[in-house]
């Protein structure tokens, strides 16, 4: 998956059923295999949107995995606006050599209230 979205796949293309890969990612099937917290890590680093509304929402997909197949990291992650997504670190006194660095939210830097 990371090698096709290095040569520019779509990471919110559909396929035939109309579901993107991030909500293929919170299907029954997907979510009881091991490793899936971490493809659904790399497509949020990537921009992966949810749709609204239905099963592909952010809502629904925050229940799938905290509630229903207990994965509440994943829940965790989901809640937050920015969680997984990469950002520019800018004006950082306490680690200047990061200033202009792009990094991915909640896995290098510890949470903040800011």
């Amino acid at each position: 998956m990371t090698i096709l979205l290095q040569l520019g796949a779509d990471v919110d293309s559909r396929n035939s059923a109309g579901y993107t890969s991030i909500s293929i990612m919170f299907s029954s099937l997907a979510l009881a295999k091991q490793g899936v917290s971490d493809k659904i890590r790399l497509l949020l680093s990537w921009g992966a949107s949810f749709s609204t509304g239905d099963d592909s929402s952010r809502e629904y997909c925050i229940r799938q995995a905290a509630r229903e197949y207990g994965k509440p990291e994943l829940a965790v992650l989901l809640e937050s606006e920015l969680g997984g997504r990469r950002c520019e670190i800018a004006n950082l006194p306490s680690r200047p050599e990061l200033n202009g660095k792009t990094c991915v939210v909640d896995e290098y830097l510890p949470g903040s209230n800011e």
